[in-house]
């Protein structure tokens, strides 16, 4: 480990990560106590629930993170950069999936409703959908 340019850098011999700069992010959880912010490590480190598991869940959303990581394909290879979701409840229960579908549909969702953290939380429910061979998460408005 050096320090160069105050920038704390890991080496090994394949690989250099820069601890100083900054990740493409976005985050609608405020973190303005030492307690928020410990749940929103929580949150964005080690979620409570895979996205997948939950299925015909509904979850009553208020806020979401969403990281990019880079992402392997195990069939060709190639790498990417994907996004990385994870959706808050209004209990502050979080569930995490890398899916370019769940992203897609966070993105209709500000669009319609507006920026999170939404005051009354949008009621929505895990959908599967399957294309052919692949299977890809989605969501839905639940409005019973």
């Amino acid at each position: 480990m050096e320090n160069t340019n105050n920038a704390l850098t890991l080496k090994d011999d394949n690989m250099i990560v820069d601890l100083a700069s900054s990740t493409n992010s976005f985050c609608s959880f405020v973190a303005d106590t030492d307690e928020a912010k410990a749940k929103l490590f929580g949150i964005a480190n080690n979620p409570d629930e895979r996205l997948a598991d939950c299925i015909n869940k509904k979850i009553m959303l208020k806020d979401i993170f969403v990281e990019e990581v880079t992402c392997t394909n195990t069939e060709s290879g190639e790498v990417s950069v994907c996004p990385r979701v994870v959706l808050i409840d209004d209990k502050a229960r979080s569930y995490q999936c890398v899916s370019i579908g769940i992203f897609s549909a966070v993105k209709k969702l500000i669009a319609v409703y507006g920026m999170p953290t939404w005051e009354k939380p949008i009621p929505i429910e895990v959908k599967q959908i399957s294309k052919g061979t692949k299977k890809m998460l989605s969501l839905s408005i639940v409005t019973k």
